[in-house]
């Protein structure tokens, strides 16, 4: 792998902003998800007045109590704390940290931990407007309570009409290595003086923040619609379909998967040689997702065993200016040094291990420059490139989520008014 041909690929794409995402923070915790309708979801998005809820769930990696709060912050579209308004303007609650108390240890299980879990909105707390909110959780076993987590989230009330479509006759090619999301937003249900100055648009390709668009820039405003036709800022790689692999039972080695053996003192489950693509695959997958399950105890919640998880990417030579990370909806905090690979020279692949719960996992591999790394800010997640390793074709099937933010001028907080999903 040559560095000039990995720096090509970075001129030739646009640069994105992205927004913040579910994070782990510390306190032996694995395993943070958040679900909505059973279905895992790296930013989930509520109604305001329904009646849907979220599950937050996550493991603390032992048989010892530990006494867990959460608190909840409303944010402007740039994640960061919305300054003028009291909690009581957004939140209906009983207390404003409020304990976690459902909570089941693990079973029948190698590796020990203790499941939490609780849903939100709950009869403690209640969202009161819409937008970005960020949850807290922390430990409160010492004088201090300690964040060992973090959840993004956000509250729509729908306002406005989004018609959108993806198309592979792109800015930059046509049915070749990308795909075009075009739409418009009707925002008649709104007051709005000035459209281009008051709405502001965010659209993510599999819920993924890093590659994610934010405020592109209308084409033309028709009255009271925005639109956006040809526009090369919306326009992204189109990646390949989600590799795979699922573990059911400890006993025996599932879809993709070469072997598992008990090295003390953990499972080890080792994933099957991965090789470059340099075709498309037509294949049925879930975008990244992944599902926790077993056919052994029985039990999901308590009864999955996690396992030293071992990937393997065969590649010739390591690039020199980037590196590489295993990339899906599960991989809480989204590019971070926790999911990064390692290259062996000896084996001629980037290799690393992760403890991951039995189940059904999507992953990709993603390109991400040093030079990206080094820029990093609570903005901005460096770029991953799905073209080196996975190849960009453009019958991949994606999904692409629009939101919609909208604020007057004299508004303390940003709205959000609208959001669809777009399917190719």
């Amino acid at each position: 792998m040559k560095k000039y041909l990995f720096s090509l690929l970075v001129l030739l794409l646009p640069s994105y902003v992205s927004a913040q995402q579910s994070r782990i923070l510390g306190g032996n915790i694995l395993t943070l998800r958040t679900e909505v309708g059973g279905r895992l979801n790296t930013m989930p998005i509520l109604q305001l007045d329904g009646d849907k809820t979220m599950e937050i769930s996550f493991d603390e990696m032992s048989h010892e109590y530990h006494r867990y709060l959460y608190r909840v912050q409303h944010c402007d579209l740039y994640w960061n704390d919305t300054q003028d308004l009291f909690f009581s303007e957004f939140m209906e609650a009983t207390q404003e940290e409020v304990p976690i108390d459902d909570y089941v240890e693990s079973q029948n299980v190698t590796t020990h931990y203790t499941h939490y879990s609780f849903e939100f909105p709950n009869e403690d707390m209640h969202p009161l407007v819409s937008g970005n909110y960020r949850m807290t959780i922390l430990c409160d076993d010492g004088d201090e309570p300690e964040p060992v987590a973090e959840v993004c989230f956000c509250m729509l009330e729908s306002k406005v009409g989004i018609i959108g479509e993806v198309t592979t006759n792109t800015e930059l090619d046509y049915n070749s290595r990308h795909q075009q999301v075009e739409m418009s937003i009707d925002c008649s249900n709104l007051q709005t003086r000035d459209l281009r100055e008051e709405i502001h648009t965010l659209v993510m390709q599999n819920d993924r923040l890093d590659n994610a668009v934010f405020d592109a820039r209308p084409s033309y405003v028709n009255g009271s619609k925005l639109i956006w036709e040809h526009q090369r800022e919306l326009t992204f790689p189109a990646g390949n379909e989600y590799r795979k692999y699922e573990i059911l039972s400890y006993r025996y080695p599932g879809m993709h998967v070469d072997n598992i053996n008990f090295f003390a003192p953990y499972l080890h489950a080792t994933i099957d040689d991965d090789a470059i693509r340099r075709n498309y695959l037509t294949d049925e997958d879930l975008n990244g997702i992944s599902v926790i399950r077993n056919i052994d105890n029985q039990d999901d919640i308590a009864g999955t065993e996690y396992m030293l998880t071992h990937f393997k990417l065969l590649c010739p030579e390591p690039f020199e200016d980037a590196d590489v990370f295993i990339n899906g909806k599960w991989t809480t905090g989204g590019i971070s040094k926790e999911w990064k690979l390692t290259y062996d020279d000896a084996q001629h692949a980037y290799v690393g291990a992760f403890m991951l719960k039995q189940g059904y996992y999507n992953y990709q591999y993603l390109v991400v420059s040093r030079e990206d790394q080094l820029k990093r800010t609570v903005f901005h997640q460096p770029k991953g490139y799905t073209r080196p390793l996975e190849g960009d074709f453009y019958q991949t099937s994606n999904d692409y989520r629009v939101l919609v933010y909208f604020r007057q001028p004299g508004a303390r907080y940003d709205r959000l008014v609208g959001m669809s999903l777009l399917k190719f």
